[in-house]
């Protein structure tokens, strides 16, 4: 029996999220689905994050519900950046009714982290189902970029508050060569300020400061073999793909202890350094300094995100 997937996720390919759906449906077409983008299906699957798919939670959590009210069913949703330990507790309640009102719109939903189950639960789910995060496809690396002849410390990803960029260039500073920080990625829309506000906190410590800008495939990969020593800083992230986008480039990075940081480093055991002071984050750069193949290996096993969604949509459509 072929198993069509309707695949839901609003917006521009550019978004994180909206390329994991893409990430998601590939990889179930592997198991032999077939995801469509419009049209009838046996079931369909959509991405949920308040920034997705309104300008507050509120008419996110509109649009998402009406939308649900027509797509066919069963309706899967995986929840993203999920609420419940905002430092703003107004804005945490806010989004934490939104995505209630989401949860509750669905037949099943799933999470990308284990410690995301229980925030998942606390907003109304039964049952969640966690699903690892596909591995980021890799393509050939372009040319190396200009910078690529520096030490650097590299962060992959979009810049926005609290990704950690500004402790990164702290670990540079603190140390005696002081490499350049290399920020592999474009900043998120609405945060121009802070780019500007980190490029001067680096000039202030004597930290060369490298914006990327927007990277295709092929440019990514050419940054995440240049850079010397790769680092995932952000404490609070809930699954990220960034971290992922380093395993999967064969960089194993230092990481800030946080309970993803902590979830990768169980399941791929030796990917992942961790660190949870500046003493420690900084004796883990110094060392990578000095071994740069320290941070390099083969890319670990990883769940299959493939095999984990199919067994999901076929267990709801056999209920």
């Amino acid at each position: 029996m072929t198993v069509t997937v309707r695949v839901v996720a609003p917006g521009a390919s550019g978004p994180g999220v909206v390329r994991h759906a893409a990430a998601v449906a590939a990889a179930v077409a592997a198991e032999g689905l077939v995801p469509v983008g419009s049209g009838q299906a046996d079931l369909s699957h959509a991405q949920f994050t308040d920034a997705l798919w309104g300008a507050d939670v509120a008419a996110a959590a509109d649009a998402f519900v009406e939308q649900a009210r027509v797509l066919p069913r069963p309706l899967v949703v995986t929840l993203h950046d999920l609420p419940g330990a905002d430092p703003d507790p107004a804005r945490d309640a806010r989004r934490c009714a939104g995505y209630r009102r989401v949860v509750a719109a669905a037949d099943a939903v799933v999470v990308s982290a284990r410690h995301e189950a229980d925030k998942a639960r606390a907003l109304g789910a039964v049952d969640p189902v966690t699903v690892a995060l596909p591995l980021p496809v890799v393509v050939p690396a372009e040319q190396a970029p200009g910078w690529a002849g520096l030490r650097t410390l590299g962060v992959l990803g979009f810049v926005y508050p609290g990704k950690g960029h500004e402790a990164v260039i702290d670990a540079a500073a603190a140390h005696p060569d002081r490499p350049a920080v290399v920020a592999a990625g474009a900043v998120s829309d609405g945060h121009d300020d802070l780019a500007r506000s980190l490029a001067g906190h680096a000039r202030s410590r004597g930290v060369e400061w490298i914006l990327t800008g927007q990277l295709e495939p092929a440019a990514l990969a050419a940054a995440a073999a240049a850079v010397t020593v790769p680092v995932a800083p952000g404490r609070t992230v809930s699954a990220s793909g960034s971290l992922l986008a380093w395993l999967a480039h064969g960089r194993y990075p230092l990481a800030a202890v946080g309970a993803y940081a902590r979830e990768v480093a169980v399941a791929a055991p030796g990917s992942v350094a961790l660190y949870d002071d500046e003493d420690r984050r900084d004796a883990l750069v110094a060392d990578a300094l000095t071994r740069p193949t320290a941070t390099r290996g083969p890319v670990p096993d990883w769940p299959d995100a493939g095999a984990g969604h199919a067994a999901l949509y076929r267990g709801l459509l056999a209920r």
